[in-house]
């Protein structure tokens, strides 16, 4: 993949000139300081992370400034070549996000995601966008302190 002008990019090892960063994203924390980040874009990512998801999103909340974006394109759950990469550790549903999204219409959140966390969780999203994009899913969410 080409690289995103304007953005500073990580991989787990610099293998071009383009990264900028280099680490596991499987070992949290991130060496990136808090609320230091703007703008998260994951491309093809965390879908091929070990760690659960609430770690990396929780993580991501933790380096994103108030109201950063997170933007990921991740392998959706209907398509058959999402199983064919033996690298993926899940897929994902359109609606996968809104268990960390109380402010998103739905019962998602109501129904399942405040009990999963704890009452003392306040890691929240609220969910811009998610398209399908052929066999993936495209998904645009913004920090949440309130």
């Amino acid at each position: 993949m080409a690289p995103t002008p304007g953005y500073v990019h990580h991989d787990k090892w610099a293998h071009a000139p383009h990264v900028d960063l280099a680490f596991d994203l499987n070992v949290i924390p991130w060496p990136i300081a808090t609320e230091s980040v703007e703008h998260l874009r994951a491309i093809d990512v965390f879908e091929h992370l070990d760690v659960d998801v609430r770690v990396w999103l929780d993580e991501c909340h933790r380096i994103l400034q108030s109201d950063g974006i997170l933007v990921m394109r991740l392998p959706a759950y209907d398509n058959p070549l999402s199983f064919r990469d033996p690298t993926h550790k899940r897929l994902f549903h359109p609606q996968s996000f809104l268990y960390w999204c109380p402010q998103n219409p739905g019962m998602v959140w109501q129904e399942f995601g405040r009990y999963y966390f704890g009452q003392d969780y306040r890691k929240w999203w609220k969910q811009l966008s998610m398209t399908h994009e052929h066999s993936d899913l495209l998904f645009t969410l913004v920090k949440d302190l309130s």
